[in-house]
């Protein structure tokens, strides 16, 4: 027998974590997140954690997983998620996968496997990478020549092709945190380990699937206000707390969302304001892609009303 999951998706700040805090009773439910931030330990407020008392009233898996400057793709995302879906079996609370990394969510709901395609890790950390930049930005970085550097699935591609050269595929895979042997089509254990996940996936199915979007004038305000409190409490000290760490120049925090903005005012490189308001363009500008992700699946857009009228036709089922 399948069990369940049902998917919150949507832009950055549009409400998802709070959507459910706020109609899932205590002890209810359990959220598998689906952010690649949020799997980072000590960045807290610049990737919108739940606090300790919200966890005590919905359980998140996937929060605090990996030391940051760790690679996390999608490949290893699934493996982890059938871990944690293997250990909510026969636990009778709701599971959610709640989250904005629409990639991680593509891949859970089509079952991207390391199986059919001959570099299938590749293609899901580029894609994954491309997603968080841009697809001319690893065409460059890559060193790659794609008839569209514009294009995901042909710098993807071209990545693959480029791989035919030995000296090649080990630059690239090393630029992106991989090891070639996973890609190997004789590594056994490696094999193994991932047909084993998607059994543990197989016995899952999603019952349905939403992507909260406010709107777009309410979205940009709910970022604004989101960024500003961001903040207000305390994410340039979260900043310091990961410098003093000794991992301030890893690239999640020196060039991520808030955290780069942070970081400069610490170094006074940007006034406070000047610091904030960077933060919420660069923030508007990450939701954006995320909605045309979301769009380009095909999946459902819900404004707040939408949402709780589904979300109940959910409960009521």
């Amino acid at each position: 027998m399948q069990r369940q999951f049902h998917v919150l998706t949507g832009p950055t700040a549009a409400g998802k974590t709070g959507f459910l805090l706020g109609h899932l009773p205590a002890g209810s439910a359990v959220v598998v997140s689906a952010d690649s931030r949020q799997v980072f330990r000590l960045m807290d407020i610049g990737t919108g954690k739940p606090t300790r008392d919200e966890l005590d009233l919905l359980p998140h898996y996937g929060l605090d997983v990996l030391e940051l400057g760790t690679k996390f793709s999608v490949y290893q995302f699934l493996i982890c998620l059938a871990g944690w879906l293997a250990e909510l079996a026969d636990d009778p609370r709701q599971v959610w996968i709640c989250g904005g990394t629409g990639l991680y969510i593509h891949a859970l709901l089509e079952r991207m496997t390391l199986g059919a395609p001959p570099r299938q890790q590749l293609r899901l950390a580029l894609s994954a990478a491309i997603s968080e930049r841009s697809a001319h930005y690893w065409s460059e970085a890559l060193h790659l020549s794609p008839a569209d550097p514009h294009n995901p699935v042909r710098v993807v591609r071209a990545a693959e092709a480029a791989c035919v050269d030995h000296l090649a595929m080990q630059r690239i895979y090393a630029q992106l945190g991989l090891d070639p042997v996973v890609d190997d089509a004789g590594n056994a254990v490696e094999q193994e380990r991932f047909l084993a996940a998607m059994q543990v996936l197989d016995h899952w199915q999603c019952a349905g699937l939403a992507v909260l979007d406010p709107g777009h004038a309410e979205l940009l305000s709910r970022i604004s206000l989101r960024v500003r409190r961001m903040f207000e409490q305390g994410l340039p000290e979260e900043v310091q707390v990961i410098r003093d760490a000794g991992y301030g120049d890893v690239d999640e925090v020196a060039n991520g969302i808030a955290y780069r903005e942070a970081g400069q005012l610490l170094d006074g490189e940007l006034s406070y304001e000047v610091a904030v308001e960077q933060a919420i363009i660069r923030t508007r500008q990450y939701a954006k892609r995320q909605r045309t992700y979301c769009r380009g699946r095909g999946w459902q857009f819900m404004d707040d009303a939408e949402l709780l009228a589904w979300f109940n036709g959910l409960q009521r089922s």
